[in-house]
């Protein structure tokens, strides 16, 4: 089996580790701690020769190794107390970590206390076994050819080198594979067992536990593809980009132009699409704007096949917007990268003749945005087109000093309808040097308003009647009509305090880095962050107005809790921070209720990949996420608290379902799904949705 990165690092230090720290002083060995426990093979047995690596979580440079004894036992002595990785590396095999996990960064992390050691027993996963043979054309065995094997839902990978007689094995975690290999030397050119260029032609081998799968195969013959792009005017096309693509559009070579706008690229024998490519535009061939209208080119082995093609054509689109209430002429607007500026038409120019997607917006936040596909643009004509837009809410307010008075520029306002309250991973609706500053479109309804200084001078508030607040109960309400602009209160900004801390893991007492520190719940697909503790487990949470905050701990293998311990922001125990101070908020994490789940659709088919989330039924806050893997996920959760979920998934590589968890009652009545998450111990969800 190849060997990746982090096994090769963590295989050319053990030797070294084993002897860096020979003995330890008494000083020493009271200041560190040690790592300790015994590795078993899937039946039971001891694994004895096992690379054991440990690294800081969150991180990938090996901080010390050893071996696996004749007994599966290992210890690694001489660690800073902090949280860690811990990896098995067998030979030939799966890597694996703390517990049974197949990538380090869902390894339940290892805590080291000082003078004490910790015990971590691992077993390892039970495995099948991907084997075959490879010939070329003639019939000959392929000698000394890396094969991959890559789980189609987890995306695992083993690999393998065929020997003298073209044949190779490696051992795999249960899961459905496709077999692939590189056969052109000098190209990045794949072949997917049996015989195919196109990866969603390649079989998928069913691979159980103990069981051992055949994937033979023949390397395809070797042709060539040439050809010569023109300008619209028929010059030779110089130093443009040609794309070759399987007819799943996965590239397969890339090349550019010479100087007579001629290209040549050896590919597998098999059927391809060419994509073209400049500084202002791309194309298809022949001719074709998108990839899926493009021409299929046959290349045989041994053969040589050309094409020709020229650059289309451009036109222009010139574009009016319409209320689609009313019918009236919408005056401000903008597409692509021009605005109406007042006049209420905006002209495209330049566009390739065929079909294009106008994307339409208002600047001003007073409609909806609209994307109309498939407009048809013709060479050295204009398009004429009518897009009706609906209207939304707007609200505005003025930000100013709140000592001052001045007006203050660069802070940037969120609009939350009630239990929608959420980190942003970045902002578009920020005061102008007037202070003014206005956030819509927004569907009609109640809105609390959430304002976020850009530089540390303010602090962040929940926008109250009369100043700011860190409650979003105390914040004041704008009611927001289709239609109309509203007026927020005037938002008064303070000046900014910070909380520091130190969070811990409530079972050890050591620190924990990485965990990440906020007012708000944040999704974690997108990365938003707010703050995050260091290798000592301290944070500095800033940028907060001079009020009472609740504030949010989560870390992957933890349960996300709030300051005093509680399970929800109204519930948290809130810190008072004070403008130009630092206040100390200290915390400790938990692993908490583990949530076992499965989700499928209603054929029993698993849904492939993706998020699920759990919010607080009190808030609407996240209250944990599991990532969903062939129908299953697990989180962790604090209890006792009621929660709902909701969903960004994958069916298939096409088809993606987002939403709240929801379930049908007998009478037909569709309602959001609630459960209980129990005070300990742990509990299941299995969630079923149509993709029909």
């Amino acid at each position: 089996m190849h060997i990746p990165l982090i096994r090769r690092a963590a295989l050319a230090c053990v030797t070294a580790a084993a002897v860096l720290l020979p003995g330890a002083t008494p000083a020493l060995a009271a200041s560190t701690g040690t790592i300790s426990g015994r590795l078993t093979t899937a039946a039971g047995a001891a694994a004895p020769d096992v690379p054991v690596v440990v690294y800081p979580s969150g991180e990938y440079d090996v901080l010390a190794s050893t071996m696996t004894d004749a007994d599966g036992a290992y210890t690694l002595p001489q660690l800073n107390p902090g949280s860690y990785t811990v990896g098995y590396l067998p030979d030939s095999r799966p890597e694996q970590y703390y517990r049974q996990q197949l990538r380090p960064w869902d390894a339940d992390p290892v805590v080291v206390t000082a003078g004490a050691t910790t015990t971590v027993d691992e077993q390892l996963l039970p495995t099948g076994t991907i084997s075959g043979q490879l010939l070329d054309a003639a019939g000959e065995p392929v000698f000394d050819l890396r094969v991959l094997a890559i789980e189609a839902d987890a995306n695992l990978v083993a690999s393998a080198r065929t020997d003298e007689n073209g044949r190779y094995e490696m051992d795999v975690v249960a899961g459905r594979y496709r077999v692939q290999f590189e056969p052109i030397e000098g190209s990045y050119q794949r072949q997917y067992v049996p015989g195919q260029v196109d990866e969603e032609s390649a079989t998928l081998f069913e691979v159980t536990e103990g069981a051992r799968v055949v994937a033979d195969d023949t390397v395809l013959s070797v042709g060539t593809l040439s050809g010569r792009f023109t300008t619209a005017a028929g010059a030779p096309l110089t130093n443009a980009d040609v794309y070759v693509y399987t007819p799943n559009m996965y590239s397969v070579h890339s090349d550019g132009t010479s100087a007579d706008g001629t290209f040549e690229a050896q590919l597998l024998a098999g059927t391809y699409k060419v994509g073209l490519y400049t500084n202002e535009r791309h194309q298809y061939y022949p001719g074709q704007l998108e990839s899926d209208q493009a021409e299929l080119v046959t290349v045989r082995g041994g053969e040589q096949t050309a094409i020709t093609d020229s650059l289309l054509g451009t036109g222009s689109v010139r574009i009016s917007a319409v209320d689609s209430v009313t019918g009236a002429p919408v005056a401000n607007f903008c597409a692509h990268d021009g605005c109406s500026n007042g006049s209420g038409r905006v002209t495209i120019s330049d566009l390739t003749q065929g079909r294009h997607d106008i994307y339409v917006y208002a600047p001003d936040g007073r409609y909806f945005p609209r994307e109309r596909t498939g407009v048809r643009v013709r060479a050295d004509q204009t398009t004429e087109l009518t897009i009706k837009l609906r209207p939304g809410a707007v609200i505005t307010t003025t930000v100013l000093d709140r000592q001052s008075g001045s007006p203050v520029s660069g802070v940037c306002l969120d609009a939350f309808a009630p239990k929608r309250a959420t980190l942003r991973d970045g902002y578009g609706n920020c005061s102008n040097r007037s202070g003014q500053v206005r956030v819509g479109p927004l569907t009609a309804g109640e809105y609390k308003l959430f304002a976020v200084p850009q530089n540390t001078t303010y602090g962040r508030q929940w926008v109250g009647a009369a100043g700011g607040t860190g409650d979003e109960r105390e914040a004041a309400t704008v009611t927001a009509t289709v239609g109309q602009v509203a007026t927020g209160p005037v938002i008064q900004l303070d000046r900014a305090g910070q909380v520091t801390g130190r969070v811990t893991d409530a079972e050890t007492g050591a620190a924990l880095p990485d965990v990440n520190v906020s007012v708000l719940t944040g999704h974690p697909g997108v990365g938003a962050e707010d703050a995050v503790t260091d290798d000592q487990g301290d944070y500095t949470l800033s940028r907060l107005g001079p009020y009472e905050w609740p504030v949010v701990f989560s870390r992957g293998g933890y349960a996300t809790v709030w300051s005093g311990g509680a399970a929800s922001r109204f519930s948290a125990t809130p810190v008072q921070v004070g403008a130009g101070a630092t206040a100390n908020l200290d915390a400790t994490l938990r692993r908490g209720v583990q949530l076992n789940g499965t989700f499928r659709n209603t054929e029993g088919t698993p849904l492939r990949s993706g998020w699920v989330l759990a919010h607080s039924v009190d808030t609407g806050d996240y209250a944990g996420s599991g990532w969903v893997s062939n129908g299953e996920f697990t989180m962790r959760l604090t209890g006792r608290q009621r929660i709902f979920f909701s969903y960004d998934v994958y069916f298939d590589d096409e088809q993606m379902y987002s939403g709240r968890y929801q379930v049908t009652d007998p009478d037909g009545t569709r309602r959001l799904a609630r459960f209980t998450v129990p005070a300990s111990g742990s509990m299941t969800a299995d969630l079923v949705i149509s993709t029909s």
